[in-house]
């Protein structure tokens, strides 16, 4: 069987230490037959000489050097020009194993699914080791979401990478990263996920997610993380909207569940949030509007419904011992 061409996405700013490793672990893919774009978020460093270095001795590397815009703006750059029937997103200061093309394009087309999904490794260095074993499991897209919901039971979370899709799920439904938003996946991927009508989880560790004190998500508290209430949000909207009733109420947990967790990490860092008691104020009442509108339809269970009841009643108790 003719091998598909792959596009594999990687947006880059500032990881001029960790670019050239990352690049490595993908033209040294197993499986050949790809396109790289790499796309220069206006990155102050070296990245962009690093990426027209690469370009010139590897012609699968095509290079897009653009004005600062984000990473979701970097990504739907890379999405705009891709001309591989799939796709895939590789964080720029992560890396892959050999055969992470090859595992997530065989388990999708060997079952005929329209979305494949690896188990990751979370790394602090590059002592990732990759899994031998290969095992897949194969949902419809409403079973999938359900398992995403609880990720404790597989290595399937709402982010962008180590995950292959046909590329016309983002062309067909209109798909694009929201520009200017950090945890842009969470406000997308469920979507892509919808869309699918069959969806591949490959457990073999293929992904190494490299941890960084500098990144804004291990880093302490910033408050441009709140617009994770926004994504979650919007999840409950569309699941309302499309009917589908269980998967609205899972929404409604991890919302609500979002509330708390965000409320607890930023009181955390009261003293480095500017303009803490305008923002305390602000979800403290949006909490109590959101639970007000979908508490009822929401099949929380005695013990969750008392959980969010306390938090709407006295969110500044501690609740770090429910989360």
């Amino acid at each position: 069987m003719t091998e598909e061409l792959i596009s594999v996405v990687v947006p880059i700013y500032k990881v001029e230490k960790f670019l050239p490793t990352c690049i490595e672990s993908i033209i040294r893919q197993s499986y050949r037959n790809l396109e790289l774009i790499l796309v220069d978020d206006g990155s102050p460093d070296s990245c962009p000489s690093i990426c027209e270095e690469y370009k010139q001795v590897d012609s699968r590397i095509k290079v897009i050097h653009k004005k600062n815009g984000g990473l979701s703006d970097a990504r739907n750059a890379g999405l705009k020009i891709a001309e591989g029937k799939w796709i895939t997103f590789i964080d720029s200061d992560d890396y892959v194993g050999i055969n992470f093309l090859e595992k997530l394009y065989s388990s999708a087309t060997s079952v005929g699914a329209d979305i494949s999904i690896c188990d990751y490794k979370a790394v602090i260095d590059d002592t990732g080791i990759e899994k031998e074993e290969t095992n897949i499991e194969v949902f419809d897209n409403v079973k999938c979401l359900e398992e995403m919901y609880h990720p404790q039971k597989h290595g399937m979370e709402f982010v962008a990478w180590g995950k292959l899709y046909r590329t016309v799920l983002f062309k067909k439904n209109k798909i694009e990263y929201p520009v200017g938003k950090i945890h842009e996946d969470t406000f997308t991927t469920y979507k892509l996920i919808y869309a699918a009508s069959k969806i591949v989880f490959c457990n073999a560790s293929e992904y190494f997610y490299r941890q960084r004190e500098a990144s804004i998500m291990t880093s302490s508290f910033n408050i441009k993380r709140l617009v994770m209430i926004d994504a979650t949000r919007e999840a409950c909207h569309f699941f309302e909207k499309v009917g589908e009733t269980h998967l609205f109420e899972l929404a409604i947990n991890a919302h609500f569940r979002n509330y708390v967790i965000m409320y607890s990490e930023m009181k955390k860092n009261r003293n480095t949030v500017e303009n803490y008691k305008i923002e305390r104020k602000k979800i403290i009442r949006n909490f109590r509007r959101d639970y007000k509108r979908y508490n009822k339809n929401a099949n929380l269970g005695t013990k969750k419904r008392v959980f969010y009841t306390l938090f709407y009643l006295i969110p500044d108790a501690s609740y770090s011992s429910f989360l």
